[in-house]
């Protein structure tokens, strides 16, 4: 009775991991063949509104603001508003002195988060498009024109820009994030050809005005808001010629301080927006929450389960080869660890070293989801 309780244990975790990293995207693929969507995109040029939330920016604001003021899109039919979240450096000064190019400027005392600046910003905008995008964040020429092409369809509510990591060589945790990226980056294309994308990049995304749904200050924007898209029947779309560039986190601390806080307000968003994952409300909806975000957040503890589940049956020969394995995967891990401590670049700890990260950061998010922690304010994590 032991020996079968602890096999389905083995069994079912395994079987969870391999829905998340290998079914879903699987059959999202095959979804998205056999149902793909064709947005209907012609230039049109209705009037943006682009919002910038900055928090101690002072080594990229004004370099942001040049950047949003030589994108190729009809003057007139632009405004660009930067709103400073309680920032204690230079940023409010460089900021104000492009006051007279136009940029609406507005100076936020209080240090509340991206999310309550973005909710405040889209108040005193008239844009009919909102485009979010962050302050070290930078777009290509004709990024504006690309993504809004994707609204001439009235089905689509929200259209995800395609981030650019620069110079992804530099160390071992740069490059593990431009391995994973490649990864994530053809999940949403599967997901957008059935016009379902789970989740969109701060740095640039874009959302019909009359699709917006305020949130709270703890929720994140960036995943909540298109996800709210499509509860409303819209249609969530990726566009790659909507081009922004962002430099990768550097530093192990950096990667793991930020995934840790994208699990917790992930989680936060979802349990405040609990409607998303109803299968009776939203069916198809629900699904690929669950595989996409949820089941990869608990990758790390079902990994943990599965290998007690091994230990305890360490008697038999394919157990001692599957903790070997374990132990194998988790040496290259430390590894690469060491690798990157050092400044050495050894392509393939990537793989292990990433993995290993991310799970860590995610289950620790998932402690403090059920610790109550809150995760509101920010901090620039760039060097």
């Amino acid at each position: 009775m032991i020996y079968t309780s602890l096999l389905v244990l083995y069994l079912f975790t395994i079987f969870l991991c391999v829905s998340s990293y290998i079914l879903y995207p699987m059959t999202i693929w095959i979804l998205s063949h056999l149902f793909p969507l064709r947005v209907y995109k012609v230039k049109i040029t209705p009037k943006v509104s682009i919002i910038i939330a900055a928090y101690n920016e002072e080594k990229n604001i004004e370099k942001k603001i040049q950047n949003t003021l030589s994108l190729e899109y009809p003057k007139d039919m632009i405004e660009i508003l930067v709103g400073s979240d309680g920032s204690t450096d230079k940023t409010i000064y460089l900021a104000r002195k492009h006051i007279n190019q136009g940029v609406l400027f507005f100076d936020f005392r209080k240090n509340r988060g991206k999310t309550a600046v973005q909710n405040d910003l889209v108040k005193y905008s008239d844009g009919e498009i909102l485009i979010f995008t962050d302050a070290a964040s930078f777009l290509t020429k004709n990024a504006l024109n690309e993504i809004v092409q994707n609204f001439a369809d009235n089905r689509v509510g929200c259209v995800a820009g395609r981030m650019r990591f620069v110079d992804t060589e530099s160390n071992l945790i740069t490059q593990s994030q431009g391995v994973y990226w490649r990864y994530e980056l053809k999940m949403r294309e599967l997901e957008s050809r059935l016009g379902g994308l789970i989740g969109v990049d701060g740095p640039l995304y874009a959302v019909r005005r009359d699709c917006y749904v305020p949130l709270a200050n703890n929720v994140i924007s960036d995943l909540i808001t298109p996800l709210l898209v499509l509860a409303q029947g819209k249609k969530v779309v990726f566009e790659s010629g909507a081009v922004v560039e962002e430099d990768p986190t550097r530093r192990t601390d950096q990667e793991f301080n930020t995934r840790r806080r994208i699990t917790l307000r992930g989680l936060t968003g979802l349990f405040t927006h609990s409607e998303l994952l109803n299968p009776w409300k939203n069916p198809l909806l629900s699904i690929q929450v669950f595989f996409h975000k949820v089941l990869r957040w608990f990758v790390g503890p079902l990994i943990i389960l599965n290998i007690l589940a091994c230990v305890a049956l360490a008697n038999y020969l394919f157990f001692k080869i599957v903790l070997s394995i374990y132990l194998i995967f988790f040496l290259a891990a430390i590894l690469g660890w060491v690798a990157e401590r050092f400044g050495v670049k050894a392509w393939v700890l990537t793989v292990p070293y990433y993995f290993s990260l991310v799970n860590m950061a995610a289950t620790m998010g998932i402690v403090d989801f059920f610790r109550k922690k809150r995760a509101t304010t920010w901090k620039t994590v760039r060097d």
